[in-house]
């Protein structure tokens, strides 16, 4: 019956500590500025590669 007893207060005292904290600041949001140039990249690099299979293209056609 004890041991039924302190395993149900040590379940409930885990559950307990890992429930979320209201009171607590919001995470910083880290390498922001990175991330934001990492995407711009990527567009940049998406839109050379779609002019660059035109210009296959047109190289193509006009050798034809």
């Amino acid at each position: 019956m004890t041991y039924r007893l302190a395993t149900l207060l040590c379940t409930i005292l885990l559950l307990a500590a890992c429930s979320p904290n209201d009171n607590e600041p919001p995470a910083p949001k880290l390498f922001e500025g990175q991330r934001d140039a990492l995407d711009k990249a990527k567009a940049v690099d998406a839109e050379l590669q779609k002019r660059d299979e035109a210009q296959q293209k047109e190289i193509e056609q006009q050798a034809q």
